[in-house]
């Protein structure tokens, strides 16, 4: 019996076959492209509108957000859908995002209105302080000096410790002497530099915020533990109500000021050395190297004469969030 031979295809044939698997390969191709250049587009486009964050931390504070400026709520951590604040309106707020965005520093506040969170730009806010002093200070209008500067060139210039070479915070001191003034601590600290080898980058008074170390490198005042990491300035002794007062706000500014322009959140140093704000008592108890109490026993001395309240760093903490809120 004869094999039946296998019929061959017409050359024309097997060319528009490949022509139409080519052009399926093509279209299939195209259609890849399309999609993956729609979710780049999409991924660009959700970028340039996400607030990017770069540190974040819980609070409890209530605050009052104004209408009058129609302030944008955003429902999540971008700029689309944002709602309008229509009337002012009491809010608890539960924390505070440091971003970037479009190019500029924002700090957000994570707010609980009628059930539901929102985020808005921290600078609407106006926080309600618990504290007497600190509301006396809101009664004022969070008044505040300007930063005068005359850097001290003999100060040494040592890195801050750290991969970054940048201050994590800030402590607090008080000079510890009733009777000094800015002019007469800043010519001790600078005579007696060589010999004590002690300094501090500024010194806070009721009308003065003056710098004499560069912030950039770390100064000498707080012992092997806190020296390496933190910025440092002193308070000098007031004695009224007023004075008092306006020196903790300059202080606040001060601090806030500088926690900004470093990126560093508002938050209290703790055991395990975590937190940007300290005082020299908190140095000595958490970290040791040093044994100093100050600015504690003025403070508390100073806010019963004056105020008959009592004054802690947690209270500062409040006054320093509402500077930083507008900076």
């Amino acid at each position: 019996m004869a094999k039946k031979r296998k019929s061959k295809k017409h050359p024309a044939v097997k060319r528009r076959r490949s022509r139409q698997q080519k052009k399926k390969k093509q279209i299939k191709y195209l259609i890849l492209a399309s999609t993956l250049l729609v979710f780049l587009g999409l991924g660009l486009f959700l970028y340039q509108h996400r607030f990017h964050v770069s540190a974040s931390y819980e609070v409890k504070q209530t605050a009052i957000v104004a209408a009058d400026s129609s302030p944008a709520l955003y429902p999540y951590l971008f700029d689309l859908g944002a709602d309008k604040l229509e009337q002012s309106a009491t809010v608890q707020v539960e924390g505070y995002f440091l971003t970037n965005f479009k190019g500029r520093q924002v700090t957000l506040a994570k707010i609980k209105l009628k059930g539901r969170s929102y985020y808005l730009d921290a600078k609407n806010l106006y926080i309600q302080q618990t504290n007497a002093i600190n509301q006396y200070i809101t009664s004022l209008n969070y008044p505040h000096a300007e930063v005068t500067k005359d850097i001290y060139s003999q100060f040494a210039k040592k890195t801050y410790f750290g991969a970054s070479g940048r201050p994590k915070g800030i402590i607090i001191h008080d000079t510890g002497n009733d009777s000094s003034s800015i002019q007469s601590e800043v010519s001790y600290m600078e005579e007696n530099y060589k010999s004590a080898g002690v300094f501090v980058h500024s010194f806070i008074d009721k009308d003065s915020i003056f710098q004499i170390a560069d912030d950039r490198y770390m100064a000498q005042g707080a012992g092997p533990k806190g020296n390496p990491y933190y910025l440092q300035f002193e308070m000098i002794r007031e004695h009224s109500q007023d004075d008092f007062a306006r020196q903790l706000a300059n202080a606040a500014y001060y601090t806030a000021l500088m926690l900004k322009k470093y990126h560093l959140p508002v938050t209290l140093g703790q055991k395990d050395a975590s937190g940007s704000v300290w005082t020299h008592q908190m140095i000595s108890s958490y970290l040791g190297g040093t044994d100093h109490q100050d600015p504690d026993v003025y403070w508390n001395t100073a806010a019963a004469e004056f105020f008959d309240s009592d004054y802690s760093v947690k209270n500062f903490l409040d006054l320093i969030q509402a500077y930083y809120n507008q900076l």
